[in-house]
């Protein structure tokens, strides 16, 4: 009984040998799972010649000028030394700023800009911008809202230069 018994296991062993090879070398061969390619969906699309021209170029910047260095100084500086302006100067809602006198601050010492109608000073941050001096200089003395939007749609402009503000913008 047991050479029975025996003969069944070998059997049994044979059979489930040759079902796992013969499924695992079919399976492999239909398989429709393959490693992926360079072309893989998951990949972005490779950059073309004319894309290279839209690219931003990457600025260093210098030591302790980082968004959370920025952060840091907004929380530790006085309001009206970033506003630069006087310790009793009025709230800046109450402050109206014409088109003459924002073109008066685009110098490096001196920089506002107005962004969704209200004019910032950018002199403090100006050397904590990602983009550089050059590229926030662009926008220096004048509405600078469609390239910050054209760049910084998803930044929240009033918390970033709170601090900064000097008064509201006002067509003449």
């Amino acid at each position: 009984m047991t050479s029975r018994l025996d003969e069944l296991n070998k059997k049994l062993q044979q059979n489930t040998n040759q079902g796992l090879a013969s499924s695992s070398s079919s399976s492999s061969s239909r398989s429709s799972l393959k490693p992926p390619t360079s072309s893989s969906s998951l990949r972005p699309p490779p950059t073309m010649g004319s894309n290279r021209a839209n690219q931003r170029k990457k600025v260093i910047l210098q030591p302790g000028h980082s968004p959370l260095d920025w952060a840091q100084l907004n929380r530790t500086q006085p309001r009206h030394k970033l506003r630069g302006v006087p310790a009793n100067t009025p709230p800046p809602q109450y402050i109206s700023i014409n088109k003459q006198e924002l073109q008066k601050h685009k110098s490096l010492q001196d920089c506002w800009t107005c962004i969704n109608g209200k004019v910032y000073n950018i002199t403090p941050y100006i050397n904590f911008h990602p983009g550089g001096v050059e590229e926030i200089m662009k926008c220096a003395g004048k509405d600078g809202t469609s390239l910050f939007n054209k760049y910084h749609s998803w930044v929240n402009v009033d918390r970033m230069l709170e601090n900064c503000i000097v008064g509201v913008f006002h067509r003449d």
